[in-house]
């Protein structure tokens, strides 16, 4: 007998299949049979398909979709040989109670005669494996009112020497919620088991509520009482979907056959009409599309015959046909066994899923569909029939297609772009489990929360928030394949216990996909970069099992809506495997990145944010009924938590003006002043709650925001970045967001209604950018965004400023704080090695132990593993997350460290000596000096990364000239254009300069205004990733000059440096080929601009500036050069006539 778990509609979810026999497999249709099964399967109820719908109606938008109708008769089970006695004295006292006691005496309970079933053993009813209660059962077990029943004093109970006592079972199954009410057979005899019969009665009342649906249902089947409808919308489909989930299993233990016709003789309990020929029209369309998508051809289907009877006495088996007694309210007894040529279907004891779902996802090896985009109409199917879209929005297919064909992906769409579906529609394609890597919790509970809504429901999430028995259990469940797919932290990545369960899913199942949400976050140069991720990748991989080329069955899936040149690099790195890094053309990304729907508008709001806000709330008040209704939504993002600027303090400012409509969000637990009762002074901080108090208030209030209760949410980037919620009309920044990638990802949770609906076409987000413009001087802000400006210095800046800064350097001040000084680092990764470091073994390093040798938290700890690792001498790491991490060290060994070092740089700089590099430094060893080069190297980088896109980004706010032209630049930014490909191409190959002036002669013509600005947006971009690209720098100098902003730090520095990097590295004919092509590009400047150039140029190469001023016909460019000259005709006269004078 096999158990299922599969519905369309809110009757009981749990059947059976008896007398089949499962052997022989049909090897080539098993992967498209368990796809189909998966689907039909994805959760208790699911949709019906298109087809189906079209038949019965589209019952899952009925407002009584929800109301249950749980099957239940009078009629009493045959049960032949299951329920025991004395066979040798004829004396069956638990079968006398079971069909003369409850019928008779039970009254207006009765019915549950037909929910109780006998001989259940005790780990099936609580649904675990016990040791101590193997082959254990009771005498009756009613599921629905949680009740053992056990008739005691029977002769084989006496005899069974391996019995456990009645007390010891009572008690385990107490701990379980279940109550068991003992009758003795004495009792039967002399009357009093009648006190027992009131005591039953009395635990049934308890469940009156859930027993009274299997009683009114029951009253309607005893009196054919029930209405059409109940028959289309709750009968119908379930006896469709049991007898399709009958079909899949004959179709692969290969009772039916596509070679052959299909015959059927159906006994149908139920008067049910047409639902087998439904059933298998239905299944035969879902198993067509999947060979079509498959084999590229459509499957030839089989004829098939039907022949039904609702009376048993017509009924006969037959030997050319599939003999099947199918029965909806009828339960499974061991009638089965009389008839064994016949398929019995009949329904479970179990009604409630928690308490029993029998889903497993059906699993072999992943399909590699081969993809064309002629394919496309056929995935849309499955885009219809399993997600309600007909169509796919731009950018989904590639990226899906792409997944399909079984490569790591790189999926790059906008926010609200509908990144999600990416990766669970080819998840629901695949015969496997799939897991899904989040770095963000709030957005686990989002996307679980959609697909429950989209009626897939066999999915679920692991996050520290739930309680330990509930994660446990959770894990247990994906262990043994109960989910198609589960959100994860990335921190259980880390834990070898966790480690081991993949294994185990790896060996009993197969996983198609990791799916790396919000993938930016892995890498160290994002924003939004977090330490969990580190490894993580390599971990996966290492988990994942290998195909014959050596390659990663677990293919990645990573998306995100940005990621900046380095970060993007970093996430190909990641996902490269053996690969030197993942290929191009596995990045799949838009045309068009503009949001259409979104207004953009940066206001000055001179240094006061509060007031600016509440005017902008007062407008949008009157104007549009903003806060007045439910109808909009708005967030506001602030840069942290606590402080006047924390998103604490400023909802508990608004939510003054507009009571109980704003409410907060935050990753970390906001801080109060603590204030002395004497002096009034603040004398320190406290929480403002507890941690599980905390943990319980950030779910509620994302619940309570997606469902309208509350119209402004202030948050911080902790709130989800993939939240979908289709009513924000509205984003605010309260500052200076800390990037172009930022302000996008964070503004775009506006407009994310379905722009294919009429009425969505004309609606508008609002995206709101409150900034504060620096009144310090500009020397010392020009000074911080130079190229060349340390980390050190940022710091010293930063000092200067104190808190008299406003945007920009609030958000230098966040970054800085989160670092230490390299300095610092460094005695850190040197303090691990002296007081841990084992040479080729494992060590484990206890975070108190850290803490006391050397003064760090367990953050900063594995930010130095992690350091240790690029050095190579790291393997790996593990972490209970409890008191210690688990550290295999390699050795200390010179040469290795130097190629891992190498190794690392040289995928961002290609053309570095590493060796000649680490040896500039003082220290004594080549680790030490490894180790403060690699420091060196990567706190310039990442704080150049920083400070230059935050320099873009407020560029862009002090240049805000209108919605359109400022979402033009972040198109320009974001796109793929060929120009994107070329200044890729400069960045990897930075010395080919011929690539240089394709950029700036677009088909041979000079660019105008707005192409420069475009073409100026988009080096921005490659900017934030390559500090000293001679190539780049080059090109980011030449658009300054030709836009007049020649002044800017990305402009004449840039110029002039790429031009000293070129006398210094380029060969004579290599310059003399570059002065020449720069010369006649600068003849299409203004006068002004050749003067620049000509100025620019001559500072390296002053003998050819007579050749320029000639060339540009700018005589006045030589008056110094020939002031100069005549000044030293003079001094030559001199020295002549003195010489002349002697003689």
């Amino acid at each position: 007998m096999k158990k299922y778990t599969a519905n369309y509609t809110y009757t009981n979810p749990n059947f059976v299949i008896q007398n089949l026999v499962t052997n022989q497999t049909n090897a080539d249709l098993i992967p498209i049979l368990y796809v189909t099964k998966n689907i039909l399967q994805r959760g208790f109820p699911t949709t019906l398909s298109k087809y189906l719908q079209s038949e019965l109606g589209e019952i899952h938008k009925l407002d009584n979709f929800e109301e249950r109708f749980l099957f239940a008769t009078n009629q009493t089970p045959n049960w032949n040989d299951t329920i025991k006695g004395d066979k040798d004295n004829n004396y069956y006292p638990a079968k006398y109670f079971f069909e003369k006691i409850i019928s008779n005496e039970f009254g207006e309970y009765s019915f549950i005669q037909s929910l109780i079933i006998p001989e259940i053993q005790i780990n099936e009813i609580i649904g675990e494996e016990n040791k101590n209660f193997i082959n254990q059962q009771v005498d009756f077990y009613l599921p629905q009112a949680k009740l053992v029943i056990e008739i005691d004093g029977q002769q084989h109970k006496l005899d069974e020497v391996t019995r456990v006592s009645d007390s010891i079972r009572d008690t385990f199954l107490s701990s379980k919620g279940i109550t068991t009410v003992r009758i003795n057979t004495v009792e039967f005899q002399n009357g009093t088991y009648i006190l027992k019969v009131e005591t039953i009665l009395t635990h049934l009342k308890r469940f009156e509520k859930l027993l009274s649906y299997y009683k009114n249902a029951c009253e309607k089947i005893e009196r054919n009482q029930m209405s059409g409808d109940e028959i289309k919308t709750k009968l119908l489909p379930t006896a469709i979907i049991r007898f399709q989930v009958l079909l899949l299993e004959l179709l692969t233990y290969n009772y039916l056959t596509f070679e052959e016709d299909w015959n059927f003789n159906i006994l149908a309990h139920e008067n049910l009409p047409d639902f087998a020929d439904l059933a298998i029209k239905d299944l035969l369309i879902w198993i067509n599309k999947l060979w079509q998508l498959k084999s590229k051809h459509e499957l030839k289907k089989p004829n098939f015959n039907i022949e039904i009877t609702n009376y048993k006495n017509q009924f006969q088996p037959i030997s050319k046909a599939i003999n099947i007694d199918f029965s909806l309210f009828k339960r499974y007894t061991d009638e089965n066994k009389i008839s064994e040529d016949v398929i019995f279907v009949r329904t479970d004891y179990f009604d409630v899923v928690k308490d029993k779902n029998y889903f497993r996802v059906s699993t072999t090896e992943p399909i590699n569909y081969n993809v064309t985009d002629e394919d496309k109409p056929i995935i849309e199917f499955f885009l219809d029939n399993i997600f309600d879209k007909s169509n796919f929005r731009e950018g989904q297919f590639p990226i899906i297609s792409n997944v399909l064909n079984r490569k790591d992906t790189i999926g790059l769409l906008p926010t609200g772009g509908g990144k999600s579906l990416c990766y669970q529609l080819p998840c629901l394609l695949q015969p496997s489990i799939n897991f899904v890597v989040c770095p963000i919790k709030s957005l686990m509970y989002d996307q679980n929360d959609n697909l429950i809504k989209t009626l897939i429901t066999n999915v679920s999430f692991i996050t520290s928030d739930l309680e330990v028995e509930d994660r446990r259990e959770i894990e247990r469940n994906f262990e043994q394949g109960r989910y198609l797919f589960v959100w994860i932290s990335p921190e259980k990545f880390q834990i070898p216990t966790f480690r081991e369960k993949i294994s185990a899913i790896v060996a009993n199942f197969s996983i198609a996909y990791a799916v790396v949400d919000e993938v930016h976050c892995l890498s160290e140069w994002g924003h939004d970069f977090r330490t969990s991720y580190l490894n993580l990748a390599k971990t996966i991989d290492k988990l994942s099992p290998k195909d014959e080329n050596g390659e990663g069955k677990i293919k990645f899936i990573g998306l995100t809506a940005t990621a900046s040149v380095n970060v993007l690099k970093d996430i190909k790195i990641e996902f490269s495997r053996q690969k030197q890094r993942l290929e191009d053309e596995n990045i799949k990304s838009l045309l068009d990145y503009s949001r259409k729907e979104l207004q953009f508008e940066v206001i000055n709001d001179n240094g006061n944010k509060n007031q600016k806000i509440r005017e902008i709330l007062e407008d949008l008040k009157d104007t549009e009924s903003f806060i007045e209704t439910t109808e909009k939504a708005g967030l506001v993002f602030t840069p942290n938590v606590n402080g006047a600027y924390g998103c604490y303090q400023v909802s508990n400012t608004l939510n003054a003006i507009y009571q109980n409509k704003v409410s907060w969000f935050s990753g970390d637990i906001p801080k109060r002043d603590v204030i002395d009762e004497n002096t009034g002074r603040r004398i320190g901080t406290e929480p403002v709650m507890e941690r599980d108090e905390f943990n319980k208030f950030k779910q509620r209030v994302q619940k309570d925001f997606k469902e309208n209760k509350y119209q402004l949410l202030v948050a911080t980037k902790a709130f989800g970045m993939g939240i979908d919620k289709q009513n924000i009309h509205y984003t605010f920044h309260y500052g200076l967001p800390s990037s172009v990638e930022a302000l996008y990802q964070e503004a775009g949770r506006a407009g994310r209604w379905d722009k294919r609906k009429e009425e969505n076409k004309n609606k508008i987000g609002k995206c709101f950018v409150l900034y504060s413009p620096e009144t310090h001087d500009y020397e010392r802000v020009q000074r911080l965004f130079h190229k060349d400006t340390t980390f050190a210095e940022i710091k010293e800046i930063c000092e200067e400023v104190k808190w008299n800064g406003r945007d920009i350097f609030k958000q230098v001040f966040l970054f800085t704080q989160g670092q230490n000084d390299i300095e610092k680092d460094f005695e850190i990764i040197l303090g691990v090695i002296r007081n841990y470091f084992k040479e080729n073994s494992k060590s484990r390093i206890f975070w108190s132990d850290a803490y006391s040798k050397l003064k760090i938290n367990n953050d900063a700890l594995q930010k130095a593993i992690y350091r240790l690792s690029l050095l190579g001498v790291v393997n790996d790491w593990t972490t209970n997350f409890i008191d210690h991490f688990e550290v295999h060290f390699n050795s200390l060994e010179e040469r290795h460290i130097i190629k891992s070092v190498s190794d690392y740089i040289t995928k961002y700089e290609p053309n570095v000596d590493i060796k000649t590099e680490v040896q500039r430094f003082e220290q004594n060893s080549i680790f030490e000096k490894s180790v403060l080069y690699l420091l060196n190297w990567t706190f310039e980088n990442i704080a150049y990364g920083r400070k230059q896109s935050l320099k873009t980004l407020s560029d862009w706010c002090s240049e805000f000239e209108d919605s359109e032209s400022f979402k033009q630049r972040i198109d320009s930014y974001f796109i793929f254009s060929e120009t994107t490909f070329v200044l890729q191409h400069i960045a990897e190959n930075p010395e080919e300069f011929e690539k240089w002036f394709e950029v700036l002669l677009t088909k041979n013509q000079f660019p105008n205004k707005a192409e420069f600005d475009k073409l100026k947006d988009s080096i921005s971009r490659f900017l934030e990733s390559y500090r000293n690209n001679v190539g780049l720098n080059f090109l980011s100098g030449f658009v300054r000059l030709a836009l007049k902003e020649f002044d800017d730090s990305d402009g004449k520095e840039r110029f002039e440096s790429s031009l000293s990097s070129i006398k210094e590295t380029f060969t004579k004919d290599q310059q003399s080929v570059f002065l020449y092509r720069l010369k006649v590009l600068g003849k299409n400047l203004t006068e002004e601009q050749k003067v620049n150039l000509s100025q620019s140029i001559s500072k390296f190469y002053p003998e050819i500036l007579e050749e320029l001023a000639e060339y540009y016909d700018l005589a006045y460019l030589l008056n110094d050069v020939y002031s100069q000259k005549l000044q030293e005709l003079k001094k030559l006269n001199k020295r002549l006539y003195e010489q002349l004078a002697k003689i």
